[in-house]
């Protein structure tokens, strides 16, 4: 039995003997012939009976107006847990922590989102899904506890630790990442399925921002996006600057398509006797300004948004089909930069297909493919029957930003590529820093005795281009030797 009814059942036996109690001792009032209590002058026994009901009928409307208070106290009680409790882990929801936050000054919150949780509800169902945030709920809230912090679920699969006391930044980045490893390869036990399921979390951080659960949000897609277990918002991250450089790139990339303006740039790439042998393609857009002047904009300003807004390959298909016709303009070879994300895409490839079918094979055998060695690779047999592909029609390959990525370079080394091109982050200071030296020779040698060309990018001096020469590296590019232009030869 609830609260709420033993004291409705105590009120109800309450009332009746307190009336019972009072219409006896009126009733011997009137028996003894004594003056009535609620009247100065004497009383007859039909004034005196209804002297009686008024009292009890005004008792009663007492005692059901304090039980209709009493309900509607608890009624609200119970519609304030609906509204800021979330039923499943009894944690406060989103309505309270906006509530709790409306007027805190000092505010650091991490947002944790369970990665591919819908993966877990398709695979094992919604039941099983609810007992894994009920399980992650219980793990979160004892490190909340005991970094003195707050704990909400906002919705889904996502929740928020909340700091509301001012904390240092190294000290709030250390729980950041302290919360990160409780998760990483953690496994939870579901009873019902009597299995471990593997879970694992990504944050999103907000520190003292004026707005930090919208903050924390962007840096969490900001995490998720670049493939990072977390990520701290700056104030360089605003949302609605990106929207409208979204916007404005989206509608710049569909005026240059449609008045096609998409332009290959050409990137010499040199011999050991300084002279060209192929050209790297580069993609620009052409811009015209209002005086007439033309100028061409780089791929960092546009590729992420053409990439969001589904754009990128119709500029992809524009800059190779350019890039390709113009082999009979040079005796030259010409590479094509390509990401894993292409060999993935059916639809690219159907287009790429369709663009060499009208290319002769003497032209094939002079293009490149340059796929990016930094890029997250996820099924190498794919890629392995990409290069098997179109190695059979005579296309050379090329691994592009070799040596940072975490690329397996056992995987990269099988397909066995026809040039790895070192990554320019390793030769540009090659001349400065001593662990960027030893990493290019030792890809210089291993190279070698695999009958592979090496190519050194982003050789921008003399003393540079010196060096990498006397490591015995095959072929160079970098403003040094050439920059990109829309001119071939």
């Amino acid at each position: 039995m609830t609260r709420e009814k033993i004291y409705k059942l105590a009120s109800i036996l309450a009332a009746f003997i307190f009336s019972f109690i009072l219409f006896v001792v009126l009733y011997s009032s009137f028996s003894s012939n004594t003056q009535s209590i609620f009247f100065i002058e004497s009383l007859d026994n039909k004034i005196f009976l209804l002297n009686v009901v008024y009292f009890l009928i005004t008792l009663a409307l007492i005692f059901i107006i304090f039980n209709i208070q009493r309900k509607n106290q608890t009624t609200q009680i119970h519609l304030k847990r609906k509204l800021y409790l979330d039923k499943l882990t009894n944690l406060r929801n989103s309505n309270a922590l906006s509530k709790d936050i409306k007027n805190e000054e000092f505010i650091s919150l991490i947002l944790v989102d369970i990665d591919s949780f819908n993966d877990i509800n398709e695979l094992y169902g919604f039941s099983s899904g609810n007992l894994v945030l009920q399980e992650t709920a219980r793990i979160l809230k004892e490190f909340a506890l005991t970094h003195d912090s707050s704990l909400y679920r906002i919705h889904g699969n996502e929740f928020a630790i909340v700091e509301f006391k001012m904390i240092d930044f190294p000290q709030f980045v250390s729980r950041t990442e302290e919360l990160s490893r409780l998760f990483k390869n953690r496994t939870i036990y579901v009873e019902k399925l009597d299995m471990e399921i593997f879970i694992d979390i990504t944050l999103g951080v907000s520190m003292l921002q004026d707005e930090p659960l919208r903050t924390a949000g962007i840096a969490l897609k900001k995490a998720k996006k670049s493939n990072l277990r977390f990520f701290a918002y700056t104030n360089t991250l605003d949302a609605k600057g990106i929207i409208k450089k979204s916007i404005f790139w989206r509608d710049r990339i569909k005026k240059t398509i449609d008045e096609d303006n998409v332009i290959p740039f050409y990137q010499p790439i040199f011999d050991r006797n300084k002279e060209i042998i192929k050209y790297e393609t580069l993609m620009r857009l052409k811009n015209k300004s209002n005086d007439g002047k033309v100028d061409y904009i780089l791929p960092y300003e546009f590729l992420d948004v053409a990439i969001k807004t589904k754009q990128y390959l119709l500029l992809s298909s524009q800059v190779i089909t350019k890039a390709l016709s113009d082999l009979d303009r040079t005796d030259k070879d010409i590479s094509i930069n390509l990401s894993f994300k292409d060999v993935l895409d059916s639809h690219f490839i159907e287009q790429l297909d369709e663009i060499l079918r009208n290319i002769t094979k003497e032209n094939k055998s002079r293009i490149i493919f340059e796929l990016l060695e930094s890029d997250l690779i996820t099924d190498y047999t794919v890629l392995e029957d990409f290069i098997l592909k179109y190695r059979e029609i005579g296309i050379k390959i090329a691994i592009d930003d070799f040596g940072t990525g975490y690329s397996n370079f056992a995987h990269i080394l099988e397909t066995r590529p026809d040039y790895i091109k070192i990554d320019g982050s390793l030769i540009k200071d090659i001349n400065n820093d001593k662990n960027s030296y030893e990493i290019v020779k030792s890809i210089t040698d291993f190279s070698k005795a695999l009958n592979i060309k090496t190519i050194a990018e982003f050789v921008h001096s003399e003393e540079v281009y010196n060096i990498v020469n006397d490591l015995g590296i095959d072929e160079f590019q970098g403003f040094y030797l050439g920059k990109p232009t829309p001119n071939i030869e």
